[in-house]
């Protein structure tokens, strides 16, 4: 069976197979910082950007806090996650157990993998920028900036099993990673495309049911834009604690697999 395949399979039993303890361990910590922005933000969300007033100060002001909370709940649920899927780790109440060392070190590791994916973000954005002007083509231009974002994901989970390992208190470097996932580098493109495409599709949907149209002025031009009401931005909001859930799941596969020796179901 393809190994692309089977990644994907176990990546989305892992989640849904354990989609209660998935949920008591993390689902709060990440609905954490949406609820906060939509509070902050009078329920608006990213509809606040209509306002000037709200751009100048409020906006703002909530989008900062939003984003402390966010790195530190969503760092303390990974590693939570990480840690069950590995050694079936629960802890006794709502939240995973505060691991103050490993949740450091996994912003740590996750700053560095950002870090490597931007300077290849950049590198690759050349490159791409370079083609386009000398074809001209918009037809090219939308496949390479697609292919760019597959390739940026790809480095990330290439590089990513500095995370997993990372919430297990376990030292491993970017090169180390590299190499290990190089056995299946091709085969890792598979599950990537399916969750991206299918959770794509998903926020269309989502989009035409909660979409309302708000007008949003930008450089002195007002223009209508489709936004989501509150309760869309509560259905996206657990979309995408599912799809970052399933890319964990991806990550902590590998490592199990890759790393550990584990087989894949």
């Amino acid at each position: 069976m393809d190994y692309g395949y089977q990644l994907l399979r176990h990546a989305v039993q892992q989640v849904f197979g354990n989609i209660r303890p998935a949920a008591r361990l993390t689902l709060a910590l990440f609905l954490t910082p949406v609820i906060l922005f939509l509070l902050l933000t009078g329920g608006t969300g990213f509809a606040s950007v209509a306002s000037a007033e709200a751009v100048g100060g409020g906006l703002v002001l909530a989008l900062l806090v939003t984003v402390v909370v966010a790195v530190l709940a969503y760092c303390w649920a990974a590693v939570g996650w990480h840690r069950y899927v590995l050694l079936e780790e629960i802890g006794p109440g709502v939240f995973p157990q505060w691991r103050p060392g490993e949740v450091m070190a996994y912003l740590g590791r996750a700053i560095i993998v950002i870090l490597v994916v931007i300077a290849g973000g950049i590198a690759a954005g050349i490159a791409v920028g370079l083609v386009v002007g000398i074809t001209q083509s918009e037809g090219i231009a939308i496949f390479m900036g697609i292919g760019l974002v597959f390739g940026l994901t790809w480095l990330a989970t290439r590089i990513g099993l500095v995370l997993p390992a990372a919430a297990l208190g376990t030292r491993m470097t970017i090169g180390e990673s590299w190499r290990a996932t190089a056995p299946v580098s091709g085969q890792i493109l598979l599950p990537l495309i399916v969750i991206a495409a299918v959770f794509g599709l998903i926020g269309q949907v989502v989009l035409m049911i909660f979409g309302q149209t708000v007008p949003v002025e930008s450089f002195g031009v007002v223009q209508d834009q489709v936004v989501l009401s509150l309760p869309g931005n509560l259905v996206n909001a657990v979309l995408s604690w599912l799809q970052i859930l399933i890319n964990l799941a991806l990550m902590t596969t590998l490592y199990g697999n890759l790393i550990e020796g584990r087989q894949l179901n």
